[in-house]
């Protein structure tokens, strides 16, 4: 349903979506606890935040990660006061940002239906309707990268340079709430390698994108270039004499390749756990169980709309290719990492850094579901509504609902 107003188009559908998205993230935002990182990370570092002259203290990163989400709720506390929705106002906002990005990412390539599938998937799956209620680096990172994507895939469609300039900034952002967004590089190198867009490598604009990255993030590489492993220690938390991790602190997570199943967890923990307990033996370690992964039958149709979509023949669509990859190099590259012994409070593994592979699956999981007819239209969009509607009962159905 499209309205005007002015001359101006919208969706009264994605209106209702992002108003209803905010009526199910305001319980959260209100009355939930803080979890560890929002207690012990997030907030404590950015109470340590000030710009007042000859108080000036301005943290490039916090102990395991850059600084990005400690100025979010700096910012947001400022504005909103430092009740717990005063500081995760902005979170919620970004959240709802995102929310209208992946839509219009969406609606680009496969019509109006499916860009209200994948807003409504994305605004009330399990995963993403309690981050985006949290003081923590997961908000500004997924609302930076679904940014980058749609930067990309406008590229795509109109191959003109400022979207790559747009979208290594957008990366450069997006690493200083979480590195691994970098991983966004090698998928935009290797979308370029297509027959269509390869000329694009013989001139200077994707390399300008890839310096604009470095010029974003030269401030951490300085950073981590100039201290040592414990030269430095936070002043923050429950632990303020605990030293930074650096990026080689980073790369001691990974132990040598072998087959990891965290990154299933994302999709259907539920399952993975007991299952892997059952066939080896050994007990998976939840490292974040405040986290609430997808639930079943949203991670099946998540992971069954991306199978489907890398099997079926290849098709005009360019943007197969692009989101493809940004689902199977992130997602193919943690699974087939093993833990490692990174020192201090660094997590060896854990499901979460597989969170941007979502974005790629519920675009695909929004076309499959507007290409439906008939009684398959009826069967899919019934398990898709009753698999959200499941989602939010169990997410936010203890706060007040």
């Amino acid at each position: 349903m499209i309205a005007t107003i002015r001359g101006r188009r919208f969706d009264v559908i994605l209106l209702l979506i992002l108003l209803a998205a905010l009526r199910y993230r305001a319980p959260l935002a209100l009355y939930a606890d803080y979890n560890y990182d929002e207690e012990y990370t997030t907030i404590p570092l950015s109470q340590t935040i000030s710009f007042a002259p000859g108080r000036l203290s301005l943290p490039i990163r916090g102990e395991n990660h850059p600084a990005l989400p400690a100025y979010v709720a700096k910012a947001s506390s400022t504005l909103f006061g430092t009740s717990n929705a005063g500081y995760r106002a902005i979170h919620v906002l970004l959240g709802l940002s995102t929310i209208v990005v992946l839509f219009f990412l969406t609606r680009e390539w496969y019509g109006p239906v499916a860009a209200r599938w994948a807003a409504a998937l994305l605004a009330f799956n399990d995963y993403f309707l309690t981050v985006s209620a949290r003081v923590t680096a997961h908000a500004p990172h997924l609302f930076l990268v679904t940014t980058a994507l749609y930067t990309f895939s406008r590229f795509l469609r109109t191959e003109r340079p400022a979207y790559l300039n747009a979208a290594g900034a957008s990366v450069g952002m997006a690493f200083y709430a979480k590195e691994h967004a970098a991983l966004l590089l090698p998928v935009f190198l290797l979308t370029l390698l297509h027959a269509r867009y390869r000329q694009w490598l013989r001139t200077p604009h994707p390399y300008l994108a890839a310096a604009v990255f470095i010029l974003v993030i030269g401030p951490d590489l300085i950073w981590n270039l100039t201290r040592g492993e414990t030269a430095v220690q936070i002043a923050y938390g429950t632990e303020p004499d605990a030293p930074y991790n650096t990026y080689g602190g980073h790369l001691q997570r990974i132990g040598g390749l072998g087959v990891s199943p965290y990154p299933l967890m994302f999709y259907a923990r539920g399952v993975v756990m007991p299952w892997h307990e059952r066939l080896t033996g050994t007990a998976l370690v939840d490292e974040v169980p405040e986290y609430r992964s997808l639930n079943r039958a949203l991670g099946a149709l998540f992971l069954g709309c991306v199978l489907i979509t890398t099997l079926r023949p290849a098709s005009q669509d360019r943007a197969r290719g692009f989101l493809l990859l940004a689902f199977w190099v992130v997602f193919g590259l943690f699974t087939l990492i093993r833990p490692g012994n990174p020192p201090g409070r660094l997590d060896p593994v854990s499901w979460i850094w597989v969170e941007a592979t979502m974005l790629p699956a519920i675009v695909f999981a929004g076309a499959r579901l507007s290409d439906a007819t008939g009684k398959w239209r009826i069967v899919t969009w019934a398990f898709a509504g009753g698999a959200l509607a499941y989602a939010v009962r169990t997410a936010v159905g203890g706060w007040g609902l």
